[in-house]
């Protein structure tokens, strides 16, 4: 039966459809593959500047099937028919974020509908020496910006129990404007925001902090941008203290660095994330920082050690974390052990690596400083 593999989506929404067809629209496009060959459908609009850079077999306008009915506006189905037809397409393999309303529409008109396996494109785990480049250079972009966090820390001063930075307080709303500039000005935006997260706040892994940065206290700060000129990601953690730690926050903090070391330690083609997610999690409970709900809170290591990174923040495979996941020549995953105890505060830090044969190579640098006194 004729087969075709088939998204409708906005580049800049999925991943699949960029990396499929290196072409960005702000509309919904359709892709499909059909007998070995790549094809796009766009409308007039997208259509020139598709024949120029979309790395597909061949453009398909929208308009030259059904007349002044656009794909953009919804009318997928009218066009798609149509092609379909012609090509003679019988099944459908769409891609697992497929609208269902559209899957429904297009089995009433006798199409045979599937689900795609996730991930879409497997390959797209096992990154290429361009994608490795373009990682490195978006980590090196991320740690500018948290460079330039610390750089402000620095210049702060403690008054009392409130910092002051050119004699204004500073506040994590301050902090994430800079970074914000400092980001726009280096060509990445923020997809999904940005985390500079103090004292309570930082307990919640995900929240992405508000009000005074305060003395003494934890101050995490987990940015990861995007590239405007690759579309790659970075993403970094680091968490500082403005001030002396206490006793319990320095102990936290070593044990984290510790994990992270351990974990390193242990990445190389063939191994399991489970098995490095285990090791961390063994080495917490042997200190005594157990994970689970205290005093009607989810506390300690209470998410995964690393994700997958590229197009996206968290690009799915690999994952090293609680279920199985062989690791491969050419992964990219972040390492990012994490802490957080309402008694104590958040510590996490992160880096991000490439999986080789015998190890890792850590994706760009930056000092894992504590304290800023």
């Amino acid at each position: 039966m004729a087969t075709a593999r088939f998204i409708y989506d906005n580049p800049y929404k999925c991943s699949d459809v960029y990396y499929a067809t290196k072409f960005l629209a702000p509309d919904p496009l359709v892709y499909f593959e059909f007998r070995g060959k790549k094809y796009i459908a766009v409308d007039v609009l997208e259509y020139g500047r598709a024949k120029k850079e979309a790395k597909v077999d061949k453009v398909l306008l929208a308009q030259n099937y059904t007349k002044n009915i656009e794909i953009r506006k919804g009318f997928v189905i009218e066009v798609m028919d149509v092609i379909f037809k012609k090509f003679g397409i019988k099944t459908l393999e769409v891609h697992p974020n497929f609208p269902f309303a559209l899957a429904e529409q297009f089995a009433k008109l006798k199409y045979r509908v599937v689900s795609g396996k996730s991930p879409f494109f497997p390959e797209r785990s096992q990154k290429n020496t361009y994608e490795k480049n373009a990682i490195i250079e978006s980590q090196k972009a991320t740690f500018k910006m948290i460079g330039l966090v610390e750089k402000i820390l620095i210049e702060s001063k403690i008054r009392g129990n409130r910092i002051y930075h050119k004699n204004k307080l500073l506040t994590s709303e301050m902090l994430k404007e800079a970074v914000l500039i400092e980001a726009l000005k280096r060509d990445y935006m923020m997809t999904t925001g940005l985390i500079i997260s103090c004292g309570n706040h930082t307990v919640d892994p995900h929240d992405d902090g508000e009000g005074f940065i305060l003395p003494h206290k934890p101050i995490i700060v987990d940015i990861f941008p995007k590239s405007q000129k690759t579309n790659y990601c970075g993403d970094a953690t680091r968490t500082f203290c403005k001030g002396k730690a206490p006793l319990a926050l320095q102990k936290l903090y070593s044990t984290v660095k510790k994990a992270q070391e351990i974990g390193l330690s242990l990445i190389k083609a063939g191994i399991n994330g489970r098995t490095i997610h285990g090791s961390i999690t063994k080495y917490f409970d042997s200190l005594g920082y157990n994970t689970g709900k205290i005093k009607g809170a989810y506390q300690g290591f209470i998410h995964g050690t690393g994700h997958g990174l590229g197009l996206e923040v968290h690009d799915g495979e690999p994952t090293i974390g609680a279920l199985d996941c062989v690791l491969k020549v050419g992964h990219v995953v972040s390492v990012e052990p994490g802490l957080y105890y309402r008694n104590i505060g958040g510590v996490r830090i992160e880096d991000i690596v490439y999986v080789t044969k015998t190890g890792c190579e850590i994706l760009g640098h930056y000092p894992k400083k504590f304290e800023i006194l």
